[in-house]
């Protein structure tokens, strides 16, 4: 074998083993269903307690969508040094998706809230009665 078919195999080699690896970059999303079986039925304290638990989900999300850009663009200049970081780019979208399926889950439960008639709680002060 010479040198310029074993380059070819080595070169081969390498793009299969890089087109393998890039397409594990990330995690898939999971995103929450807008509505789920009973949410109808919820009582109007149940409700505003879910609505106040997707915004702080969302709030989580965005902390981790911007660490995942932060360690991104670090992994995407250290790329130009050595390759290897490249691998390791989440690209997939998956936080902006999660963070849309929050939102959408919001707008679910606030209509399912509104429906209802159901009056704005009052503001809590953290002191017991």
């Amino acid at each position: 074998m010479n040198k310029s078919q074993w380059a070819q195999k080595v070169i081969s080699v390498a793009l299969v083993c890089a087109i393998f690896i890039a397409g594990c970059g990330g995690h898939t999303a999971n995103p929450v269903p807008p509505y789920n079986a009973g949410d109808e039925n919820r009582s109007c304290n149940a409700l505003h307690a879910q609505m106040l638990q997707l915004d702080q989900d969302i709030v989580v999300k965005n902390q981790e969508k911007d660490t995942r850009d932060f360690w991104n663009i670090v992994e995407f200049c250290t790329g130009f040094l050595v390759i290897v970081p490249w691998f390791f780019i989440d690209a997939k979208g998956s936080h902006e998706v999660e963070i849309e399926a929050f939102k959408a889950r919001k707008r679910a439960i606030m209509a399912i809230y509104n429906d209802k008639n159901c009056d704005a709680p009052a503001a809590t002060t953290g002191t017991t009665n």
